[in-house]
């Protein structure tokens, strides 16, 4: 009876080691390419499998074949003097067939980054304009809540409001709609006074976000006469297996909850991408308090769907976003409390690309459409609760283009089109209520600042860019817009009308002094038309009570701009001046306590430098920074303008230890003793941030972040209701990819 066993063991053993030794003589070969961001082929890298000991260098074409004795999973490691290490787990299917890898290098303007920062693909090098390209992967590292705060950091930007989830970007001192934002080529609106923020979308579902600090009419119309920031989402699916990623995250300093879901893939040539995010925050806390009225709820659903010919893309997808409870914190949240109870936002968009017209020709159109509203309440408390006042706005955002994109001779390539943005159906109701100390209404007062709004502006542009003499890239163009506004004040019968043209145009050029260094200039027109807000709404908002100007003048403005920039493989360096006249520089006005309106201002002008650079001394280490001087003033008055902020220094320092990396950051920010007609003056301040991450594997990430390491009490911006900004917290977030 015991030898049975032992015999049946035995045997066991045996065909154990059979197998093994089959296998163990069986070999696996992997195929593959290497290749940059941009998905250029890359030489001479090293594929190593450390666990045989086994490597291969990729060739000319990028190639690498590596022998490998047969396994379940196999790790790989890429190796490039001019790259970040990678790390690749291959499993399952993965293994069966040709593998691509790409490399991000270490200085990311090296690679030729192509934007859409003039309406076409340009290698970012060769853009004649000061401009930012911030990464997924950047978004994710920092772990931030809306793009604003993903901006925060980078060359020229800062952030306007009074704090919170509501803030807005501003770019050179120049913000509240002069700002163009847009998603995937649609125009963004808010009917918040500071302007839009785009914070409904959800930084998991932005592919990058394409910065241009340079006034950009010719190509966008009004709303860009400060620049452009363009969120790009992310692709649907290319040719590959079903993939998703789960990720999640927590802040102490708000209690923050951030949860998100993402599912993407293609079958032949139609690819998809879903997502599904919230988060949820409840009052940051301050050194010196709880900031009330400073939290926010969002959720929001994101589908794409993307078809792919050889001479065809069809694309469409939609985002709904809700937004409910955002703060508005003040400096009288206590007795005064504001917020927006509930934002919504429907934007669905169309694209269709033919390639291939005329030859080489590509032929755009788009379409978007957006209903959306957003509802403001605010408060009066005394021993209980005194009054309560209640906005809606709603309306319907829609766009058009059609663009075509063609080389006419070898080197002179030319862009024309046409495109149409309106708002419709646009209307505003208030509503004010007072209560007795029983809480019953005791008066109720109901009125309606406009209805029938409607916005059109409709314009044609044409750009030529010459690249025919060696070292020297010449591009200009002009456009042709018509605008018009109406609505009814007052809910009445009555419709007040604006109409207006304007003719912009610009000229620009960039030098290759060297291999490295590049010397760009461009001279612009550029415009900015009042909004339907700023026209006829009359009431409450979130920072008191605005009253309109139905005479305001549009904005127009001379604009220059100058750069230096150094690219080498591991140095980026950029150098920047500017000067913008802007004539009627529309102005906010406090004529009161918490009572603002809108003036034109003869002339204004807004003076900048700004400095930015990256060096990594060292494989795995890099310094690099940002600063800005600006200055703004009215020429007719010699007074300080509104916005522009005080002089920055942002400066840190990053070191990867395998998977390990960690960053330790700082700003200083100087006083602003030249406060604007609607602001005050501020002290200076001095923060500092520590990150890390680690990569326990490629398909699962960790994220920490301590912000306001010291916990210093400040003031991040002049306004007069701005409240001190978040005292020490730490974030942490984590994505696992399967």
């Amino acid at each position: 009876m015991t030898r049975k066993p032992a015999v049946s063991f035995a045997f066991f053993m045996l065909i154990l080691l059979g197998l093994f030794l089959v296998v163990r003589g069986q070999s696996l070969e992997i195929k593959g390419r290497v290749v940059s961001a941009e998905g250029k082929p890359v030489a001479k890298a090293v594929v190593l499998h450390r666990a045989s000991g086994t490597d291969a260098l990729s060739d000319e074409k990028g190639q690498f074949l590596l022998t490998l004795p047969v396994a379940i999973r196999v790790k790989l490691e890429i190796i490039h003097p001019d790259y970040l290490e990678e790390e690749v787990l291959l499993t399952g299917r993965a293994l069966a067939g040709p593998i691509v890898i790409a490399l991000t290098p270490y200085i990311r303007q090296q690679e030729e980054v192509v934007v859409m920062a003039m309406r076409y693909p340009e290698p970012s090098t060769k853009v004649p304009a000061a401009s930012t390209v911030l990464s997924s992967e950047t978004l994710a590292a920092r772990i931030v809540p809306n793009i604003v705060e993903g901006l925060a950091e980078q060359p020229g930007m800062s952030k306007l409001g009074s704090g919170g989830f509501s803030l807005v970007p501003s770019v050179r001192g120049l913000s509240r709609r002069r700002v163009l934002l847009m998603i995937d080529n649609a125009r963004l609106t808010s009917d918040r006074r500071t302007g839009p923020s785009a914070s409904f979308i959800n930084p998991e579902d932005i592919g990058r976000i394409e910065v241009l600090r340079s006034p950009s009419s010719v190509f966008y119309g009004s709303d860009a006469i400060g620049g452009v920031v363009h969120i790009l989402t992310r692709e649907a699916g290319r040719e590959g297996p079903f993939k998703g990623k789960i990720n999640a995250r927590y802040g102490t300093v708000n209690r923050e909850k951030g949860l998100g879901l993402s599912l993407t893939g293609s079958k032949s040539k139609l690819g998809y991408y879903l997502s599904f995010q919230g988060l949820d925050a409840e009052n940051y806390q301050s050194p010196v308090g709880e900031v009330l009225q400073s939290q926010y709820t969002q959720a929001s659903f994101f589908g794409k769907v993307a078809y792919r010919m050889e001479k065809r893309d069809v694309e469409g997808s939609l985002l709904l976003a809700r937004g409910t409870n955002i703060g508005k914190p003040n400096r009288d949240s206590a007795t005064k409390p504001t917020w927006y109870p509930r934002e919504s936002q429907n934007l669905a968009q169309f694209l269709w690309r033919e390639k291939g017209i005329w030859s080489d020709g590509e032929l755009t159109f788009h379409l978007f459409a957006n209903p959306n509203f957003l509802e403001t309440r605010s408060e009066k408390k005394g021993i209980f609760k005194e009054n309560e006042s209640f906005n809606k706005t709603e309306g319907m955002d829609f766009g058009a283009q059609l663009s075509l994109h063609k080389n006419i001779f070898s080197s002179f390539r030319l862009t024309a089109g046409a495109d149409l943005f309106g708002r419709s159906d646009v209307k505003a109701f208030n509503k004010n209520s007072n209560y007795d100390s029983q809480g019953n209404i005791t008066s109720t007062f109901e009125e309606t600042p406009y209805t029938d709004g409607r916005r059109m502006d409709f314009g044609v542009f044409v750009s030529g860019d010459y690249d025919g003499w060696e070292r020297l890239d010449l591009v200009g163009g002009v456009r042709l817009d018509f605008l018009s506004s109406r609505a009814k004040p007052g809910g009445g019968d009555e419709t007040s009308r604006t109409s207006r043209n304007s003719l912009t145009g610009f000229l620009a050029g960039s030098v290759k002094l060297s291999g490295n260094v590049i010397f760009f200039a461009n001279l612009s027109r550029a415009y900015r038309a009042p909004d339907l807000s700023e026209l006829y709404y009359s009431g409450i908002t979130g920072r008191g009570f605005i009253i309109a100007n139905p005479d305001l003048k549009p904005e127009s403005s001379l604009n220059f701009d100058t750069g230096l920039k150094l690219i080498g493989k591991r140095l980026f360096a950029g150098l920047y001046g500017f000067s913008y006249d802007i004539q009627e520089l529309i102005e906010r006005y406090r004529i009161a306590d918490r009572i603002y309106t809108y003036g034109n201002v003869d002339k204004g002008r807004i003076q900048g430098v700004e400095l930015e650079w990256e060096v990594f001394p060292l494989s795995g280490w890099s310094v690099f920074g940002n600063a800005s001087l600006f200055k703004g003033k009215s020429l007719e008055k010699e007074a300080p303008l509104n916005d522009v902020p005080p002089y920055r220094l942002f400066a840190g320092t990053r070191a990867w230890v395998g998977r390990f990396s960690i960053e330790v950051n700082g700003t200083i920010q100087r006083k602003k003793d030249d406060p604007g007609p609607a602001e005050v003056a501020i002290p200076g301040a001095q923060t500092a941030n520590l990150k890390a991450s680690y990569f326990f594997a490629p398909s699962l990430n960790i994220y920490f972040v301590l912000s306001n390491l010291f916990n210093k009490s400040y003031l991040g911006r002049p306004d007069p209701e701005a409240m001190e900004e978040p005292g020490r917290g730490f974030l942490f977030g984590i994505a696992y990819s399967f």
